[in-house]
């Protein structure tokens, strides 16, 4: 019986502090449209209201995704550096009016317990191959 009701206390502990923790960053909602961007500073594959919670070598992983990902690939991790996870679906691949070739993917950022907002994005590849995010 005292055993349940320390077990009990230490997950609510858990949860108490988990949640304070997802509730210090506030995450903004998508913008519809994203222009590309010529500043290689900033992430064009990620929501700017997430992309604080990557590092380099999550950054990387999710360009090589966009770039690499077959239609309908799963593929989650936990950031070395900051902790978070984060999951990435790769959806329909396909060739636009323009005739570049694109890719429909989602990404979540999971902290603790909590799934944040789901983001979806298509991205193409522009004349000089490189992919580049055309609506969120």
């Amino acid at each position: 019986m005292m055993q349940n009701k320390i077990i009990e206390c230490l997950l609510i502990g858990m949860f108490v502090l988990n949640f304070s923790g997802c509730a210090s960053h506030q995450v903004q909602p998508a913008q519809t449209s994203v222009a590309p961007q010529q500043d290689n500073n900033q992430d064009i594959f990620i929501d700017p209201s997430i992309a604080h919670f990557m590092g380099n070598a999550d950054h990387n992983k999710l360009r090589d995704l966009v770039a690499t990902a077959q239609s309908k690939q799963f593929t989650h991790w936990t950031s070395d550096s900051t902790g978070a996870r984060f999951a990435f679906t790769s959806k329909e691949i396909f060739v636009n009016s323009e005739g570049q070739g694109c890719r429909d993917y989602e990404m979540k950022l999971i902290r603790g317990f909590f799934e944040h907002s789901t983001f979806n994005y298509t991205a193409c590849r522009n004349s000089q191959g490189a992919w580049q995010v055309i609506s969120h």
